[in-house]
């Protein structure tokens, strides 16, 4: 594996560790120069026009070392591609970002809220940008495909969870569905989870991994970064406040998009169970692609008792909206 790399760049490799992954594989890239992330993936005309979307959207954000950047190789080209195990293999490196997982750090208040601003930042830059294969894009990850998910739902083990995740899945085509048509859209991270937002002093300093990049409705990218704020929390509604309010200083929330939040939190909960039991069924070595899953299923069981009215009426609160039906 190192004897190709050593070719590309003019650095030392000093070590080349594996490193957990959904999908593709990573590594992490000691060298002489310093650290950096070396990921592939099984080549294909789609997942080359991906990567080089990815790569785009990452040249074009204003850097300051809070995302990867694309490291050039010696050919002046951002991808490789090569035999690696027999196997058409696309290949890059990305810069190495410094920081503690949010997954590994004690949540409060204020770090919780400083996800929301700092996805909102992310925001306002990527909705400047443009691109088609994005736009093109329709997958099981993009919450506005969510029914690309129901075919995996014979998967899930309890039949109890099974009734769970097709009761919101029915909520989001009646409330959520007929609603899309109307919502800001902008290529959004789609990804804001614990293990790939960086922190630093009780604050959010970077985000990594944007290959699940997408085209979506705007409300998306908040509703997730939610999802995974909270899902470990007892009373998740009260940390998902916090995460409104963070957004909604830096760019402003529009009424309808928080009056279907509550069912875009239950939808991305549902996606994750969804691929996590499909994931276990084909891949059962794969632990980490159900890594998440018992978080997801604690919280929805609970966000099932919160009444979807009382979550509109808080997420109002957060943004300074007027309430319309008290409860």
């Amino acid at each position: 594996m190192i004897t190709p790399i050593k070719d590309w760049f003019n650095f030392e490799i000093l070590e080349l560790k594996k490193l957990n992954g959904y999908e593709n594989i990573n590594y992490l890239l000691k060298t002489d120069n310093g650290k950096f992330i070396f990921k592939t993936y099984k080549y294909s005309e789609d997942m080359m026009a991906l990567i080089e979307a990815e790569n785009s959207v990452l040249n074009a954000l204003e850097n300051e070392n809070t995302f990867p950047q694309p490291i050039v190789f010696k050919d002046g080209s951002f991808l490789k591609i090569a035999d690696l195990n027999n196997t058409k293999t696309i290949c890059r490196v990305l810069t190495f970002l410094d920081g503690d997982f949010l997954g590994d750090v004690k949540h409060t208040p204020s770090l919780i809220e400083s996800i929301g601003a700092f996805a909102a930042q992310l925001n306002l830059q990527l909705l400047k940008l443009n691109n088609y294969v994005l736009k093109a894009r329709q997958w099981e990850w993009d919450l506005q495909y969510l029914q690309l998910n129901k075919k995996y739902i014979q998967d899930i083990e309890e039949a109890s969870d099974r009734h769970l995740v097709s009761y919101f899945f029915q909520q989001y085509e009646l409330h959520v569905a007929p609603k899309l048509p109307e919502l800001r859209k902008s290529i959004i991270h789609n990804d804001v989870n614990e293990w790939n937002t960086l922190i630093k002093n009780n604050t959010v300093s970077g985000l990594i991994d944007f290959g699940d990049l997408a085209h979506s409705p705007l409300i998306n990218e908040l509703a997730i970064a939610i999802t995974y704020a909270c899902y470990d929390k007892d009373e998740p509604l009260e940390w998902a406040i916090h995460l409104v309010k963070g957004y909604h200083k830096v760019l402003p929330l529009e009424e309808k998009e928080l009056d279907i939040l509550y069912y875009l939190i239950a939808g991305r909960l549902c996606t994750s169970l969804c691929n996590a039991a499909h994931s276990k069924k084909i891949n059962p070595e794969n632990v980490y692609a159900s890594s998440s899953e018992k978080n997801a299923l604690k919280m929805l069981h609970h966000w099932i008792t919160i009444n979807p009215i009382k979550a509109k009426n808080e997420f109002y609160k957060a943004a300074n909206f007027s309430i319309e039906t008290p409860i």
